[in-house]
Order: structure tokens, then C-alpha cells, then sequence
């Protein structure tokens, strides 16, 4: 899916549907954006409700994460940093991406990066997943295991 730049000059706002599927995240994703332009700024609102197929890191089972993915970005037609300039001091305002004539943004590339940044770090279908057998086991000899204090010499408490 590509918003034109061109067109987007024409009519100012353009909405669009989603629903992608992502097969390399088997992932699916759902829901609207729009893209509007002011002056040199294009800006791509909306929101995308997404199902991802994971793998529970602790019992091998596959499951579906669902969440919500709140799309907020802006782009600058040109660089927004003026030219001939050593030194330029970023604010909040500035963190978009610089498109330098481009003429075209892939909202597919857009969704799919919004998506991996939504990835769980730790995948587990329950909160209380005991993982598998050979979990439950390592997990029984770390709790048996006899942990070995090893009292510093004298001259070891000064350093």
C-alpha cells in the first residue's frame, strides 16, 4: 500500500483501510490510517489492531498475541535541518523521517516495523506457564543445588 506524495498534495487528507497479512511475522493486521499533509509535513494517524502467531518461550506452544498499534509518524518532504548548518539542536517536534524527494511512502513498511517494535521481549501464552518437562526439571535442580560461600581472605576486604 503507497500514499503518494503527489496526490496527497492534491487533496490534503487520504484515508485508508488496512488489512494486511504478514506472512514472514505471521502476523495479521487490521484497522484505518490517514494521511494528511501541512505545508511541507506529511503526518499518518490511526490505529491497526494486531494478531501475531508466537511461540510461548517456556512450553514451545504456539499461541495468538493480540494488541493495538497506535500509528503516529511524520514525515518531511526535504530535510527540516537548514542548510549550511554546523550545529542544529533536535526537538521532540523533529524526530520524523526526512523523505528528500522521495515520492512515495510504503505504509505496508510503516505497519510492518510498527508490529516488530510491539513483539513481546519474553513470548509466554499465560503469565503462569510452567514451560515443559525438561523446564520443570532444570528448575527443580537449581532450587537443590547448594550454593558455596567462600569467605574472602584479609587482605581481599580491602580492595
Amino acid at each position: 500500500m503507497i500514499i503518494n506524495i503527489k496526490d496527497l498534495e492534491i487533496d490534503r487528507v487520504q484515508e485508508f483501510s488496512i488489512d494486511e497479512d504478514f506472512e514472514d511475522l505471521k502476523a495479521h493486521a487490521q484497522g484505518e490510517v490517514e494521511a494528511s499533509m501541512n505545508g511541507d509535513i506529511i503526518e499518518i494517524t490511526g490505529e491497526i489492531e494486531a494478531e501475531l502467531e508466537c511461540e510461548c518461550d517456556r512450553c514451545l506452544k504456539t499461541y495468538t498475541e493480540n494488541f493495538i498499534i497506535n500509528i503516529d509518524e511524520k514525515f518531511y518532504k526535504e530535510s527540516f535541518i537548514p542548510e549550511n548548518t554546523k550545529e542544529y539542536e533536535i526537538k521532540h517536534s523533529n524526530f520524523a523521517e526526512e523523505l528528500y524527494g522521495r515520492e512515495e511512502i510504503d505504509l505496508r513498511d510503516l505497519i510492518y516495523q510498527s508490529i516488530i517494535l510491539n513483539v513481546p521481549n519474553k513470548k509466554l501464552c499465560d503469565i503462569n506457564c510452567i514451560g515443559t518437562d525438561e523446564v520443570q526439571r532444570c528448575l527443580k535442580d537449581d532450587e537443590n543445588t547448594v550454593r558455596i560461600e567462600i569467605p574472602l581472605k584479609k587482605n581481599d576486604k580491602n580492595k
